[in-house]
């Protein structure tokens, strides 16, 4: 922009209007001389006028069209920067939401794994906790078969010693008494229930 406006008021093409202007003027005070005075072309006037009007297009020129024209270059590298950098942090805000996009993903999937896992953990723990509860329940169950049949075992023992005992000595008050048959069975029955009491 600023070769532009340089390119204006430096080129022939200004000078050539000045002239054809003053040109013009002239031609008009040939044919009016009489008339008024502001028509009529002065040539020392028209000269004057052209050296103030180029010192003024110089004294703009460098006083106040090159600040202005370097105040809008600058302008617009500001406004060209600021754009590429708010196209720069739109790319790293695209970048940085695609990042947390991929990390939210993998926590969703670490967390997926982590349930699957406690899943098949508490699966196995309630397995194995079911086994060893029937393997106890059986050693319990078999133990507690061994002590009734030692038990048993145990009772038909004494049972038997207790009735061996008691044939002995219904045969020993037998054979003592040779008793008559009803007495003997009397004697037979006190010795059951004896035997049933004891037992």
């Amino acid at each position: 922009m600023n070769r532009l406006m340089h390119g204006a008021f430096s080129s022939p093409m200004v000078l050539m209007v000045l002239a054809g202007a003053a040109q013009a003027a002239t031609e008009a005070g040939h044919g009016a001389e009489e008339g008024s005075p502001l028509l009529r072309f002065d040539p020392g006037v028209g000269i004057w006028a052209l050296v103030v009007f180029v010192l003024l297009l110089l004294i703009l020129k460098k006083f106040a069209w090159t600040p202005i024209l370097d105040a809008l270059d600058a302008r617009e590298k500001s406004v060209r920067e600021s754009l590429d950098q708010a196209s720069n942090i739109q790319a790293e805000n695209a970048r940085l939401a695609q990042e947390q996009a991929k990390l939210l993903a993998e926590s969703r999937a670490q967390a997926q794994q982590i349930l699957a896992n406690a899943r098949e953990a508490g699966e196995a723990l309630k397995k194995s906790l079911e086994t060893a509860a029937q393997e106890e329940k059986q050693r319990i169950l078999a133990s507690a078969a061994q002590e009734i049949e030692a038990q048993k075992r145990a009772a038909v023992s004494e049972l038997r010693k207790t009735t061996a005992e008691l044939s002995i000595g219904i045969a020993e008050k037998l054979i003592r008494q040779n008793l008559d048959e009803a007495k003997s069975r009397a004697l037979v029955d006190q010795l059951i229930q004896e035997v049933s009491t004891k037992a």
